[in-house]
């Protein structure tokens, strides 16, 4: 039974950090004697053995674990919060070898991607946290990765047919349901939907695909296909200028858009737009990014599905912590909660964040 505890175990019981732990096991740095009581009382009830990190730390192993996720951008801040988990818990796990490796792509350029992976590939690291947005370039590095026994673990995106240690993020389909579901609810049956997509290439994108099959599986499993016209909209940048652009293109020839789907965490950029132009259109997406909360705040944007970034990051430092240390295979499927945003429940979601 002992070697099933982890170190995250002890800390979840005593409600403190790894690194209080750490310090209480190790005798180093300062810890008040009430958080000492603490995790104290946690090892003692758990039967926690620590002698597998001592011998760890002895061997002095060093693991570092590669990021490939998107860049961030002042219209793209959802990907600076995974970033933020896995730095998080890289501090965490320092004393123990551990180092986060940060590579950022363009989502709108795949050579970025593949200039990254090969950056990756050539300092052969411990692990790789990838999240696959480019499905096609992302396959080739996964052979690569493969060929050189170096585990990787899935986030925000899940290609189920290969051999991740695991997949960290939403249920892709589900997320979309749920959109689905409460756009149903607040629309007239008369009303048209759009669902609109920032990405490069819709084709090779390996998430908005599934999350949009989702969105359609629920509205047509309720109304019926072809009771109210629903189309999409793929529009290859986030650019204020290029959206609005388009979107007034589409909106000039097709006037009875009363609800609009975004796909991923840029619906402030649509409720901006509406606002601009006084359209009385209903606006779902997801992520709590500053843009987005204000937009929601403001009644720009209906509904908000938060699929927890920041811990998709920090799960996935915490999968590999326990493989290297632990020798324990994390669950192959680790799925995020999703929660429903809305005005009224706002503040406490982000007082918990």
């Amino acid at each position: 039974m002992n070697k099933k505890i982890t170190l995250q175990d002890v800390a979840d019981y005593a409600s403190v950090s790894t690194g209080t732990v750490d310090r209480v096991i190790h005798e180093r740095g300062k810890v008040s004697p009430e958080k000492r009581k603490l995790v104290e009382e946690a090892i003692t009830h758990l039967g926690f053995n620590p002698n597998s990190l001592a011998s760890t730390l002895a061997m002095g192993k060093t693991f570092t674990i590669s990021t490939l996720l998107p860049e961030s951008t002042t219209t793209e801040k959802y990907w600076s919060l995974p970033k933020e988990g896995a730095k998080k818990m890289g501090e965490e796990y320092k004393d123990f070898g551990f180092s986060i490796d940060v590579h950022e792509y363009s989502l709108f350029d795949e050579s970025s991607f593949v200039k990254h992976a090969n950056s990756i590939l050539e300092k052969k690291p411990s692990g790789v946290i990838l999240a696959p947005l480019f499905e096609k370039e992302s396959v080739s590095f996964l052979d690569a990765l493969d060929e050189l026994n170096i585990p990787y673990v899935f986030i925000d995106a899940n290609i189920p047919s290969r051999k991740a240690l695991s997949y960290i993020g939403p249920d892709s389909k589900s997320s979309g349901r749920v959109a689905g579901m409460l756009l149903h609810s607040i629309l007239d049956p008369e009303g048209d939907i759009l669902i609109v997509n920032m990405v490069k290439g819709f084709d090779n994108s390996s998430l908005v695909g599934v999350i949009e099959q989702g969105f359609l599986d629920f509205l047509y499993s309720k109304e019926g296909k072809g009771k109210r016209k629903i189309s999409s909209l793929t529009i290859n940048s986030t650019d204020e200028v290029d959206v609005f652009r388009e979107l007034t293109k589409y909106y000039i020839k097709n006037p009875n858009i009363k609800g609009v789907f975004v796909t991923n965490s840029r619906s402030h950029l649509i409720a901006t737009f509406h606002r601009n132009y006084e359209l009385d259109i209903q606006v779902i997406g997801f992520d709590l990014i500053e843009e987005n909360i204000n937009q929601l705040t403001n009644d720009g944007i209906k509904y908000l599905i938060s699929q927890n970034p920041f811990f998709q990051g920090k799960w996935a430092v915490q999968a590999f912590f326990d493989f290297f240390v632990y020798r324990k295979t994390p669950k192959k499927i680790h799925h995020v909660p999703i929660d429903i945003i809305i005005k009224e429940n706002l503040e406490f979601y982000l007082n918990a964040r």
